[in-house]
């Protein structure tokens, strides 16, 4: 439909609400957006400043038309009052009938604005220009628009201008509307990932605790070898599912500290309950020494936990059988603050120079340990990024046949 045919339609009297041929449709388009009655952005309201000083007019807006108003995202030269007004007193409403400009040189010459309150009173409106917002699949949701206190024309130039501010504007509605796709997508990504991990731990957790039973009743040394090996890959699979599943936390609603008075002494014995059937599994000298802690020490437990976890089972996976793992803690005291010093040191097989500097990046392609042990490749990542929540640092130094030392270095405030 052309102007002409919109101004020939007998809908197009004084005042009426004139419908687009796909009104349905179009109205579905423009909710897709999900625009309507958001607060001012200035992404936006720089658009409209921009328009009219291009355009040298004193009001500028971004109209929307629903069903029955019209709502304005941006507003330029005019109260926020006018912020939403009745379909049918809408100029714009007509602009959305086309894909083309619609100039109305004087409003007041014009039958369809001649009576409108804006024109008969103030703000004494008299000229009108609108650009179609029009979406990817052709549908006018709105228009980019300038008004002006005189009749005047403007140039085809400044028109096509306008018309480029119009696509600008249609361009971050676009993204607006993507990232927020895309957002859900992350959401519903995590609540899946949420169920599967619960669902498939707790079997898990059931198989480490019975093992762990039966291993104290078990007789035979064929016996114990083979439920260390149950024991051992329900751990290890019980390890990768927490791992992709922070890592996916991380990807999508990212993580905040949780910061209260942890016993430091009890998350390394945990650690130490549940990697010493791997240690001993490959005949590896696991040793564990704690110096000195205050009992007052505040930081976020569970994911300290998960940095001690995450590097005791690294050093395993690379130490060959018959080989070294120490774990040390202390603390650092300063005036107000503790510094604690994680250090986890092995005899492994070390790590290539040009390996070190890009490994705490997320690494999809996990290398094997010393008897084939696999992971996902995200435990050293979701590792620098809880220790970045802590406002840490970690360090490493390596040195290929002969090992590899880990420092964890996180402050926290003492009580």
């Amino acid at each position: 439909m052309t102007i002409n045919d919109v101004l020939n339609d007998k809908g197009a009297d004084e005042g009426q609400c004139i419908v687009h041929p796909k009104e349905k449709e179009r109205l579905q388009a423009l909710h897709d957006y999900d625009i309507l009655d958001t607060d001012p952005e200035k992404e936006f309201d720089d658009l409209t400043r921009l328009a009219s000083e291009i355009c040298d007019a004193p009001i500028s807006r971004i109209n929307l038309i629903d069903q029955t108003r019209q709502w304005s995202k941006s507003i330029f030269g005019m109260p926020a009052k006018s912020i939403e007004i009745p379909r049918n007193l809408s100029a714009c409403q007509y602009t959305i009938q086309s894909k083309e400009f619609m100039e109305v040189p004087d409003l007041k010459e014009d039958f369809r604005f001649k009576s409108m309150p804006y024109v008969t009173r103030d703000p004494w409106l008299r000229y009108y220009l609108g650009a179609p917002l029009l979406t990817p699949e052709g549908y006018a949701i709105g228009a980019l628009c300038i008004l002006d206190y005189k009749p005047r024309n403007l140039s085809d130039r400044k028109k096509r201008q306008l018309q480029i501010l119009a696509s600008e504007v249609m361009s971050r509605f676009e993204l607006r509307k993507q990232n927020s796709e895309l957002q859900k997508m992350s959401r519903h990504k995590t609540q899946l990932m949420k169920i599967l991990s619960h669902d498939m731990r707790s079997p898990l957790n059931g198989i480490i605790g019975m093992s762990s039973v039966l291993n104290e009743e078990l007789e035979t040394e064929e016996e114990l070898e083979m439920m260390t090996i149950i024991q051992q890959s329900a751990i290890q699979l019980n390890r990768m599912i927490d791992e992709v599943l922070q890592y996916s936390l991380i990807e999508s609603t990212g993580f905040s500290l949780t910061r209260k008075k942890v016993d430091l002494a009890e998350i390394i014995d945990d650690v130490k309950k549940l990697y010493k059937p791997s240690a001993l599994n490959k005949n590896i000298e696991l040793t564990f020494t704690v110096e000195d802690l205050n009992s007052g020490i505040y930081l976020d437990g569970d994911k300290f936990d998960q940095i001690v976890g995450n590097l005791v089972s690294n050093a395993l996976k690379f130490t060959a059988n018959g080989g070294k793992v120490d774990v040390r803690l202390k603390e650092e005291r300063r005036e107000n603050e503790v510094d604690l010093i994680l250090r986890v040191k092995d005899s492994g097989r070390g790590i290539p120079d040009e390996k070190l500097e890009n490994m705490f990046e997320n690494n999809m392609q996990s290398e094997g340990g010393t008897q084939g042990e696999k992971g996902t490749g995200l435990g050293l990542s979701i590792i620098k990024h809880f220790v970045d929540l802590h406002r840490g640092k970690i360090d490493v130094s390596s040195e290929v046949g002969v090992g590899t030392v880990f420092t964890v270095t996180v402050p926290s405030s003492k009580g």
